[in-house]
């Protein structure tokens, strides 16, 4: 199965094979600047120019757009609750607790 790796740059969602960095879509937004990019659950966000788009992390397919009418043109910026993301980061604080714990045991010592 092949892992994506979704990026924003100039105005533009591109998707990269994660190991090879071979590009495998890329869906034009809006004008050229910052794009901010986050997954939530099924769906690609991507905003710029104080725009919202949700694409298809597959194949880059623009499932919906927001103007956000009345906001003006400034960086969106992304919040989540998402389980998927609360538990990435409970499994990558647990495994730092467990190093820590098995240096701690072993008698190594870390400068720093």
């Amino acid at each position: 199965m092949m892992e994506l790796l979704h990026i924003g740059i100039k105005g533009t969602v591109v998707a990269l094979e994660r190991h090879t960095g071979q590009l495998v879509w890329e869906s034009r937004l809006k004008g050229s600047g910052f794009v901010n990019v986050t997954i939530e659950g099924d769906v690609i966000l991507g905003a710029t120019r104080g725009e919202l788009w949700g694409l298809d992390p597959n194949d880059g397919r623009i499932l919906w757009h927001d103007g956000l009418p009345g906001k003006g043109y400034g960086y969106v910026s992304f919040a989540s609750s998402s389980d998927k993301n609360i538990a990435a980061i409970t499994a990558a604080i647990q495994a730092q607790q467990q190093s820590a714990q098995s240096a701690a045991g072993s008698g190594a010592v870390h400068s720093g």
